[in-house]
C-alpha cells in the first residue's frame, strides 16, 4: 500500500523506526491543500503536522510503499483514529504520474501551534533528502518554530 508523508516521516531514518520494510516510492504533490501545525506534542515539544483543504496551495511529500503490519504500527504511532484519520488520496508524482495514497488527517486539530525547531528540521531534512521543491523547502524553511 502506498503512503503519503509529509510531517516527520518523510525522513527516511524517522521512517524506518516504523516501517524497517517501506520502500521510498517518489516525491509527490497534493494539491488544493496546506501544511500546518497543531496541538502540543510530548515528543516533539511543539505543533505537529497536518494537512487541510486549502485552494489554490499544494502539500509536498514524500511517498512509501508499506507493508499491512507497517500501516498498523503507523497507525499506532499517528493515534489513530484518536488523533488523526487515515483519508485516501490523489496525488502527482515527481514524474508526472497521478496515484492514490494514504494520508492522515487530523480529527479535531484545535488550535494552530508552531513546531519546535527539531520538529521543524526534521521536516527539512527529509524534504531535502527526497528532492522536494527548492520553492517548498523554502516555505518550510520559512516557519517559525517555538521558541
Amino acid at each position: 500500500m502506498l503512503y503519503f508523508a509529509y510531517g516527520s516521516n518523510m525522513e527516511r531514518v524517522q521512517l524506518k523506526r516504523l516501517c524497517p520494510k517501506a520502500k521510498f516510492v517518489d516525491a509527490a504533490v497534493l494539491s488544493d491543500h496546506e501544511l500546518t501545525f497543531f496541538g502540543n506534542s510530548p515528543m516533539w515539544g511543539g505543533g505537529i503536522a497536518n494537512i487541510r483543504e486549502k485552494p489554490g496551495k499544494q502539500v509536498e511529500g514524500v511517498v512509501w510503499e508499506i507493508s499491512d503490519a507497517e500501516q498498523k504500527a503507523l497507525d499506532e504511532y499517528e493515534h489513530f483514529p484518536d488523533l488523526y484519520l487515515r483519508k485516501e488520496i490523489q496525488l502527482r508524482t515527481r514524474s508526472g504520474k497521478v496515484i492514490r495514497a494514504f494520508a492522515y488527517f487530523m480529527e479535531n486539530p484545535g488550535r494552530e501551534t508552531p513546531p519546535s525547531k527539531r520538529y521543524k528540521q526534521l521536516l527539512i531534512s527529509g524534504a531535502e533528502e527526497h528532492g522536494l521543491s527548492d520553492e517548498y523547502i523554502d516555505l518550510l524553511e520559512s516557519i517559525r518554530p517555538l521558541t
